[in-house]
């Protein structure tokens, strides 16, 4: 077979190419899928259909990726509707009845390997659970439904990537804030501050005039609520009529069923435990930020707004020796990015090359992955997209550009994107000065782009995927973020802060006391951080529980209020009057509908996976646990399952004791 090649995303795709795109998946896919429903064998159905998959998600990236990426509106806006005649079309595939008939009449087990009935009972699964076995009116209202969802998700996404809100401050209103990195404003001696996190994110943490925290804040907290909250209580709505449609209680209860957590209520429970453990060091975090307020501002200061948090954990940390300004200084952007592909390598196993491919912006790079060590097979591909652009998705993601598998003697390498949104050069001609937290959300996402690339599946939906991509497949959506949140642990310790960072003028590595309270500073304003997590994941659980209204401490709320009392009451800071953040919330909207919990489900297993590298000290980079690692976390992805992989590497069931004690509530 011929080497593996890198997929092509041409610059010069027009609105035009992009549906022709899509008509050709589309024609293909139809194509096999009427083989399938005319086939008597394991061979001539569920194989058939598996291989369709592969094929088509494999096309789909060129049609999908440019809503989020592609520098003409006119292309995102095809690319966008491409994505939901994708979805559909693959949504349509279990919804076929002649097609789930015939994979009926011959069985799940029929097929020839483990892997292969694997595959085959997660057909069976998502047949039943989008409405295969409804009656062909019932399935035809279900249909129309999920694809009102899907448009509206499309639309209310597409609003954020879009929106070019700017807030504009006097350079003065901007007092303690590098303004180099903002365009001028319309107004002499003004600067525009955009609503991505690289633009609002230095305002929050450093500008010392409360009033400008104030506007940053609220524009934020507003954004985009005018056009995106009547899309996200109609979202809420129909997910909930679909779920029940198909025998569900909620949308909670479809979504929970297939992952690790698998009920509602037990995903509930292990929220309000860590909440309850969280209590006490949620009062001890606001009593040390409204001490620096009173301070700062004087007795009449009034109590902690949402403008103030991050203000005064900037302040909070750098009494413990965190300077974030100065930091800032030790993390230039292409040495974090040498620093953070070695680190990986070495751990890893693996060799990184730079490689020309046809990409769709000047500023995206390519590289191929192998085996450490001489010519070995390329084994992936994966690009970085990591500034922000107009019309570019705001936030972080990995996306998958293809899935492993194999059709025959063709075995497909994966490939994905890493999209960022970080820090650029300045105006003065400063390189790009990272905070530390977009170090950490850098190192985080790239084990995202390891999972995906090393994934080792025969089947497609065995192959690494998330939400964001119309087609099925991946681990379990509460696994998803364990690998990658492991991984992000590393990125605290010394032996890596000190590789990862180098001052822009001096060249020198951090200091070793930087170093000290940058790692002791982890969990500084834990009990916060925790809490207001919690108080969005419980609304997230509850909104998609059932329609409301929500009960909350004897009261009753509709949505929008609803969220508002919930995170307030919860972190005891005060909303934004007016606002509903959620109109500007992704996550719900990109597929973790009730699944936002897993990020601390996801972080409080990747504690006790990183503990055995713990125990490795001081060579935490240890290259035989690494390998370990690849072997039974990573390769495996969704051909095991995530309480099954946890085990395989830590020789025991897994623990949360790690995790509670990272936390400081467990000693």
């Amino acid at each position: 077979p011929a080497p593996p090649s890198p997929p092509r995303f041409p610059s010069d795709i027009t609105a035009d190419g992009v549906d022709a795109l899509v008509t050709t998946i589309v024609s293909e896919y139809e194509r096999a899928l009427r083989d399938a429903a005319r086939g008597t064998t394991w061979e001539s159905t569920f194989s058939t259909t598996l291989r369709a998959l592969g094929r088509a998600s494999e096309a789909s990236a060129a049609a999908t990726l440019p809503a989020m990426t592609h520098r003409e509106r006119d292309v995102r806006e095809a690319s966008t509707k491409a994505k939901d005649k994708l979805k559909a079309m693959f949504d349509g595939t279990f919804a076929r009845r002649e097609v789930y008939e015939a994979m009926k009449a011959v069985g799940a087990d029929a097929a020839p390997t483990s892997e292969a009935r694997r595959a085959s009972e997660y057909l069976m699964r998502e047949f039943e659970r989008n409405g295969a076995a409804l009656s062909a009116e019932k399935q035809e209202v279900l249909m129309s439904k999920l694809g009102e969802i899907e448009a509206l998700c499309s639309s209310f996404c597409a609003a954020l990537n879009e929106d070019a809100t700017c807030v504009e401050f006097a350079e003065a209103e901007l007092d303690g804030v590098d303004v180099s990195a903002y365009a001028q404003g319309e107004m002499e001696g003004t600067r525009r501050v955009g609503l991505i996190a690289p633009d609002i994110m230095p305002v929050l943490q450093f500008a010392r005039r409360a009033s400008t925290r104030k506007r940053m804040a609220e524009a934020k907290a507003k954004q985009c609520q005018d056009v995106n909250t009547d899309r996200f209580l109609r979202v809420i709505e129909l997910r909930n009529e679909c779920a029940q449609m198909l025998g569900y209680a909620s949308h909670a209860e479809y979504m929970l069923k297939p992952k690790m957590a698998s009920t509602p209520a037990r995903a509930e429970a292990f929220l309000r435990d860590l909440l309850d453990k969280a209590q006490g060091k949620l009062h001890e975090d606001l009593t040390d930020l409204q001490k620096l307020k009173d301070e700062e501002e004087g007795p009449n200061a009034g109590p902690l707004q949402s403008w103030d948090v991050s203000y005064y954990s900037t302040k909070y940390k750098a009494t413990l020796g965190v300077n974030e300004a100065k930091i800032r200084e030790y993390f230039p952007l292409e040495h974090v990015k040498h620093e953070i592909l070695s680190t990986y390598q070495n751990l890893l196993g693996l060799t990184f090359a730079r490689v020309d491919a046809e990409v769709w912006h000047e500023e995206v790079e390519c590289y191929s992955v192998r085996e450490a060590g001489g010519e070995q097979q390329v084994l992936g591909f994966f690009y970085l997209d990591l500034f922000p652009r107009p019309g570019k998705y705001a936030h972080q993601c990995v996306y998958p550009l293809r899935p492993a598998f194999e059709d025959g003697d063709d075995v497909v390498t994966a490939a994905c994107v890493n999209i960022g949104n970080l820090s650029k050069p300045g105006a003065d001609g400063k390189p790009a000065l990272l905070r530390f937290r977009e170090v950490e959300t850098f190192f985080h996402e790239f084990g995202h782009v390891m999972h995906c690339v090393l994934s080792k599946s025969k089947y497609s939906v065995h192959a690494w995927a998330w939400s964001a991509v119309p087609w099925p497949g991946g681990v379990e959506q509460d696994f998803l973020e364990v690998p990658s949140m492991m991984l992000e642990n590393f990125v605290w310790q010394p032996e890596v802060l000190r590789r990862l960072s180098k001052h822009y003028e001096t060249g020198d590595s951090l200091p070793e006391d930087d170093i000290d309270a940058l790692s002791a500073s982890r969990g500084a304003l834990e009990g916060y951080a925790r809490s207001r997590f919690i108080s969005m994941a419980l609304f997230d659980l509850a909104v998609h529980g059932g329609p409301g209204p929500y009960e909350f401490e004897g009261e009753k709320h509709d949505t929008i209020d609803f969220y508002n009392v919930i995170t307030e009451s919860l972190s005891k800071i005060p909303s934004v009057e007016g606002a509903f953040p959620a109109a500007s919330w992704y996550h719900p909207m990109m597929g973790y509908a009730a699944g936002y919990y897993g990020y601390l489900w996801s972080e409080a297993f990747a504690a006790d996976l990183f503990s055995e590298f713990e125990a490795k000290k001081p060579n935490v980079c240890d290259p035989a646990l690494g390998r370990k690692y690849r072997e039974t976390i990573l390769s495996p992805c969704a051909t095991v399952d995530g309480d099954s992989m946890l085990q395989n590497f830590l020789g025991r069931g897994a623990s949360l004791d790690p995790f509670l004690k990272r936390m400081g509530v467990l000693t």
